[in-house]
Parts: C-alpha cells; sequence; structure tokens
C-alpha cells in the first residue's frame, strides 16, 4: 500500500523536470513542497501524487494560470515526474521570503495601518480573482503570505478553488474548506440539506469575503469572533449571533476598521459587503483618512515584567485567556527559565545570600526532632487509612473540561526568524496536502527494559514517609493520571456521511496506526492529531482510507477520528473511536516515555462508529 509523503522524499541535490533540489519545506497527506533552484532562480516545487488526488492538480493549475496579479502566488510552470513513469504531478511556482500571516501578526505585533494594507493586498487578490470567475474557498492566515521585503501580501493555494466550469470534485454537501472559515449560509445550507440525497452548496464570492472577515477581525483582536464549547454551539453562533466588535474588545482599533469588519460578517450576502472591489475601495478611503492613532500596535508588546511563566502557561496564555483584555504580541525578551522543582518541593523565601559555600543546618532541640517524628509517623498512618477507606468506598475519578484543539493549517509553517533578523524565507506554495490531512511521526520501537526495583530497607520509609509530610503540608495531590477525553459531539453530519458509505452506529473494523515498514508492531505516538488506516474494505469505504483525529494519553491511548479521506481523494466527516480488537475502548499502554504525552502501544486496533463520544 502507498503511504504519500513517504513517496515525495528526495535528498538534496536531485533533479526534477530541470529543477535542483535544495531542501524541503513541508509535507503532508498528498505530496510534498520543495525549495529548488534553477539557473540561480529560486523556486517552490509542489509534488502531488498523481494517483490520489485526481483533478485537483488540473484545477489548481487552471486556476493559476488565470490568475496573473502581484497578490497572487505565480506560476512558472507544470509537468510530470518521472518522465519515464510519472508519480508524480509537479507546479512550480514562485518562492517568496517571508511570513505566513498568522506568524508575522504574531511576533510584529502590526499596527492598525499595518493590518489595513495586508487585507487590502487580500482584498486586490480576491478582486483579480472574482473578476475571472475564481474562487479561492479556503481564505485563512495560513494562505497568505507576507513578504519580508515590503510587507505585501500574497494569496496562495488554490487547490481547493474553483472556477466556472470546473468539474466537481467532491460529493460532499459542501465543498473542501476550513470550517471554522464557513459562511452563516454555507452552515445554514448543510442544516437543511444534510438529508437530502445529492445536495451540494454551490459558494459565491461572498463566501470568500466572510472568511476574509474572520481573518481580519483576529488580526485586530486576537481573538476568533465566534466561540463555544464545541462545534455545534460554535456554527449556531455564526448563524445567528452577531460578535462583539473589535472596538469593543480592543480600544485600539479604528472606529472605520471594526465597523468594516463588522460589515464583512453580516449574516447574509444581502448586508454583507458587496464585492471584493468595494472592499478595496473601503479600505483605500479609510487608509487616507487615518491619523496617527492607527500607528499605534495594536496589542501590548512582551517586556521583561511579561516573560515570567507560571507552570506550564506562560504570561502570553494567561493574556489570552482574559477576557476582554489586549493579549501581547510581538518578540520575547530572552530570558533564563530556571530548572523545574522536583514534585512536593518548593523554594523557600530568599533572605540573603550564603556568603560561604558551606551551610550548616541549624541546630534544634531534641523534643523537636521527637514532634517531627511524631508527626511523620501520624500522617503516614493517616494516608494509609485514607487509601485504605477509598479502596472500600470507591474512587470517583473527577473529569477535568480541556479546550479543544484548533484545525491544523493546510499551508507550510513558515519558520520564525531568530531574535533580531527580519525575516526567514518561507514557501508561497502549499504542502500537497487538503485541510484535513495530517500526520503524525511514529517511529518502531523495542520495549524497554523495567526498571529494576529500588533496594528494600529503611531508607524507602524514610522517603514515602518525608514526602508524605511535605505533600501533606503543602496540599500537593499524589500520582495522578491524566483524565479520559471529555464527552464530545460528532462533527455535523458525521452519523449521517457513515451511513451514506455503509457504515451504521456501532459497526466496527479493523484499522492500524502507522508503521515504518508496514505490519504490525509496538510504536511510539504522542498526544495530538494522528491518523489511522483502514484495513480492508469496510462496506463502501475501501482499504487504505485514512482517518484523521486526535489521540489522548491517560490510562489508555484514546483515539477520536472525525475526518476520512480516500485513497480516490473523496473526503467527508466520521465519529469513530479508537478500540482494542476485543472492543475495549482505547489501546492498552505497553509502556510510558517521561514526558507522560508520548507512550508505546501495539499499532493494531478497531476503529468503531459511534453517535457521540462518551
Amino acid at each position: 500500500m502507498r503511504n504519500g509523503p513517504s513517496l515525495a522524499v528526495l535528498a538534496p541535490g536531485s533533479q526534477v523536470v530541470g529543477y535542483t533540489v535544495e531542501r524541503r519545506l513541508g509535507s503532508g497527506g498528498f505530496g510534498a513542497v520543495y525549495l529548488a533552484r534553477c539557473d540561480g532562480q529560486s523556486a517552490a516545487l509542489k509534488l502531488l501524487d498523481v494517483a490520489r488526488v485526481g483533478e485537483r492538480v488540473q484545477r489548481e493549475v487552471s486556476i493559476l494560470l488565470k490568475l496573473n496579479h502581484p497578490n497572487v502566488v505565480g506560476i512558472l510552470g507544470f509537468g510530470r515526474w518521472p518522465t519515464a513513469s510519472p508519480e508524480f504531478a509537479v507546479i512550480v511556482m514562485e518562492y517568496v521570503e517571508g511570513r505566513q500571516l498568522d506568524a508575522w501578526a504574531s511576533e510584529e505585533n502590526p499596527s492598525a495601518r499595518q493590518v489595513a494594507r495586508v487585507v487590502l493586498d487580500v482584498a486586490r487578490a480576491l478582486e483579480a480573482a472574482h473578476g475571472a470567475d475564481v474562487l479561492h474557498r479556503d481564505v485563512k492566515e495560513a494562505n497568505v503570505m507576507v513578504r519580508a521585503s515590503d510587507g505585501a501580501a500574497k494569496l496562495v493555494d488554490f487547490g481547493v478553488g474553483d472556477f466556472e466550469g470546473a468539474r466537481g470534485i467532491t460529493s460532499d454537501i459542501l465543498p473542501p474548506g476550513t470550517p471554522e472559515y464557513r459562511s452563516p449560509e454555507a452552515w445554514t445550507y448543510f442544516r437543511q440539506n444534510v438529508r437530502v440525497p445529492g445536495a451540494s452548496y454551490a459558494p459565491t464570492p461572498s463566501d470568500d469575503l466572510w472568511a476574509l472577515g474572520v481573518v481580519l477581525y483576529k488580526l485586530l483582536t486576537a481573538r476568533v469572533p465566534f466561540e463555544g464549547p464545541d462545534d455545534y454551539i460554535r456554527t449556531e453562533a455564526v448563524i445567528s449571533a452577531a460578535p462583539m466588535s473589535p472596538r469593543a474588545v480592543n480600544e485600539r482599533v479604528p472606529v472605520a476598521l471594526s465597523d468594516l469588519c463588522m460589515r464583512l460578517l453580516e449574516k447574509t450576502p444581502a448586508t454583507r459587503v458587496p464585492s471584493a472591489q468595494a472592499l478595496r475601495v473601503a479600505l483605500e478611503e479609510a487608509l487616507r483618512d487615518a491619523d496617527a492613532a492607527w500607528d499605534l500596535p495594536l496589542c501590548d508588546s512582551y517586556g521583561e515584567d511579561s516573560a515570567t511563566t507560571e507552570g506550564d502557561r506562560d504570561s502570553h496564555d494567561r493574556w489570552l485567556l482574559a477576557p476582554l483584555h489586549r493579549p501581547r504580541r510581538g518578540k520575547r525578551p530572552h530570558v533564563a527559565r530556571e530548572e523545574p522543582l522536583p514534585a512536593c518541593e518548593v523554594r523557600a523565601p530568599e533572605e540573603k545570600a550564603p556568603t560561604t559555600e558551606h551551610v550548616s543546618w541549624p541546630v534544634r532541640p531534641a523534643w523537636t526532632w521527637a514532634a517531627v517524628a511524631l508527626a511523620m509517623v501520624l500522617v503516614a498512618v493517616g494516608a494509609l487509612w485514607s487509601w485504605r477507606t477509598s479502596r472500600v468506598a470507591g474512587a470517583v475519578p473527577t473529569r477535568q473540561e480541556v479546550a479543544r484543539i484548533g484545525s491544523s493549517s493546510q499551508a507550510v509553517q513558515a519558520a520564525a526568524p531568530p531574535i533580531g533578523t527580519e525575516a526567514t524565507p518561507a514557501v508561497v506554495a502549499v504542502p500537497a496536502m487538503l485541510p484535513e490531512a495530517t500526520t503524525v511521526k511514529m517511529e518502531k520501537t523495542e520495549i524497554p527494559t523495567p526498571p529494576k526495583p529500588a533496594k528494600k530497607g529503611t531508607g524507602i520509609m524514610s522517603r514515602v514517609v518525608a514526602a508524605a509530610v511535605t505533600c501533606s503540608a503543602l496540599g500537593c495531590p499524589g500520582t495522578q493520571v491524566r483524565p479520559p477525553p471529555p464527552p464530545e459531539s460528532c462533527p455535523a453530519g458525521a452519523v449521517e456521511a457513515m451511513e451514506k458509505w455503509g457504515v451504521e452506529v456501532g459497526d466496527h473494523h479493523d484499522a492500524k496506526l502507522p508503521v515504518k515498514g508496514g505490519g504490525a508492531a509496538v510504536v511510539t505516538v504522542r498526544e495530538g492529531p494522528a491518523e489511522v488506516t483502514l484495513l480492508g474494505n469496510w462496506e463502501r469505504i475501501p482499504s487504505g482510507t485514512v482517518f484523521s483525529g486526535r489521540l489522548s494519553v491517560s490510562d489508555r491511548l484514546y483515539g477520536r477520528f472525525t475526518r476520512a479521506r480516500t485513497r480516490g481523494g473523496d473526503s467527508f466527516p466520521v465519529c469513530l473511536e479508537l478500540r482494542t480488537a476485543s472492543l475495549e475502548k482505547g489501546l492498552e499502554l505497553e509502556s510510558v516515555n517521561a514526558d507522560s504525552a508520548s507512550v508505546r502501544v501495539f499499532s493494531s486496533g478497531d476503529v468503531k462508529a459511534v453517535a457521540e463520544f462518551e
């Protein structure tokens, strides 16, 4: 079975359609992107696995050939490679030194004027695209590059774009795209037609403008306009709830820019900014009338007082979580991080720096040590009694609500520049992947030898009692196991989509975590985005289909998968849980690594169709 990205691994110096490969810039579910050079000219080579992408290559090439605009990524050529037996479609695009829009905003802490100029460039790109009857259909920060030399923005990745007369590339109700940027009319259509056979939403230029409104909102406030604890509530907010204006969130946002952003986020196309041309004109007028307040950075900058840490959450995260406060953006000052203290250990308040290297323990009366020893024994007995009681009564596990991880970006993440430099070269072309494609590295490993048990004796008892005393005094918990993932709704339309492919709730089938060289083995996996591959046909879902989702490490390895991608290029939502061959929820852990976020498990298991994640 073909494994996608591994087929597009090229060593530096490789020759592809006349270009010499220098290094790989990124990879995804259908190929990879490389920096290459020909006759002294740099270019981005996008290699796509022909067998898996189908007509998407022709669509993207056709769109890029239609567009010739300074704010749209340019195409230099295209072809197939290797010549004798082509496996890849190759799109040669211009290469720009710059950063993705989100990285640029985070590192530069731009002013309102800078944001308006960047969005103006994107509006110009959309005006040219819409004028050529081309829709982008995936406008977001990751698909906008900001050039380092002059700050100009370029719209990239027309891989899921559409144009008049193009053949359809999916049978889903909604076209490919990123859910967080879909318009209210798209979600309304989906809800009204989710059970209608053959229903297909037809995007318009207004969908691109809505998505650009979401982008502008985030640039102005460093927040998303619509929030909620799950996908359904967030979608409901997009359809019916008005977001707080950018100026109400951040008083540094000029009124004109705030009002324009709100017009882009109107619920219906009729009340929204009517066209990219109208948006361009409005931004040009706003910039002409801009005063000195437009040059003030929109967010607070980092300073020495903001570079401290609080556990695993630094001040940047705390600012983001504080409602109606400006978050911090820009380059962070370099601050030496202190070594973490062992569990249940605190540092005493500093009074004076010692004058010598030798520090003596203070002499205490004998009765003091006797009291301490008695307290230690009492605490140990209390801890033992508490443990025994909990064993009899039965422990009640606590549930912890955790924030959902956002969608992974489709474009290659631009490398952050070192402190003191302006920018790092980044590719304008996106990697050969669709929005749902995510890759997690999993390596075959040997099961480690269990550690030798500690020596028995008074040393162990003294350490246990001392730890009990210290922890009891400080109120710190004992050994903790991460809770299983909390309940969660399935993606919208997942159950219906599975039924369309012949899979009903309760059905299950063999699947496998990625293993180098194939076969089954013990693999190391990390908590976070992941994929499993279907082994054999599952009703109408073909063998080799990749299910993408997320792994969670607790007492077992739990997996929830929300998107399916067939080898033929079909993509649809699913609601699948990772199970063992005996249908136990989660895979049994072979061992846990020191970071507690990566574990070793056997690669083979089952996926089970569910109506919700319990």
